[in-house]
């Protein structure tokens, strides 16, 4: 291990480590992302979407207070339109860094075929509960089987984000092909 060097960055700042997936994003697949990398665009991408919380809650009170839906479904479109746009515009780097954060602890990109099925099992679940009556209770225990197993999913992507840099034996790293 002494000698070798890492091609991962290390980032200690929040605002250098966002321009880096937004940068790094769209053209690096095959790299590696450090454990800070990872986690400070979790925090700065939970940050932005905290603030559209607040904002949609701004419109929600305000419809309250004035006594008009209008109001509300007006800050729901103000809220929602550029948080879509966002997430969607941001999808490729997410999937980006995730893939670079597998490669970084030493795990094949393969495991985002089970990260895109948790995804699907989460959506899913919301249309079956959004299509379901609610006396159905064969359709909302579905619903809840697919939330676990998206919940479970999560989990293991959660361990998988904090496990450590893998140096020896990892086939992503650029020092281990000389």
């Amino acid at each position: 291990m002494a000698g070798k060097k890492l091609d991962s960055v290390k980032y200690t700042n929040m605002f250098k480590a966002y321009g880096a997936f937004w940068r790094r994003g769209f053209t690096e697949w095959a790299g590696t992302a450090s454990r800070s990398e990872y986690w400070w665009n979790v925090l700065m991408n939970g940050l932005i979407g905290l603030a559209a919380l607040f904002v949609y809650f701004f419109f929600a009170v305000l419809g309250f207070a004035v006594d008009s839906v209008e109001v509300m479904i007006f800050g729901g479109i103000v809220v929602c339109v550029p948080l879509v746009i966002y997430y969607l515009a941001a999808l490729v780097p997410w999937i980006s860094l995730i893939v670079r954060r597998l490669h970084d602890a030493g795990l094949s990109s393969w495991f985002m075929v089970l990260y895109g099925v948790g995804m699907f099992c989460g959506f899913l679940s919301s249309l079956v509960v959004a299509a379901a009556s609610p006396f159905s209770r064969g359709a909302l225990g579905f619903a809840g089987f697919l939330d676990i197993i998206s919940f479970c999913i999560s989990i293991a992507f959660f361990v998988f984000a904090l496990l450590p840099t893998k140096v020896d034996g990892n086939p992503y790293h650029q020092f281990n092909r000389q």
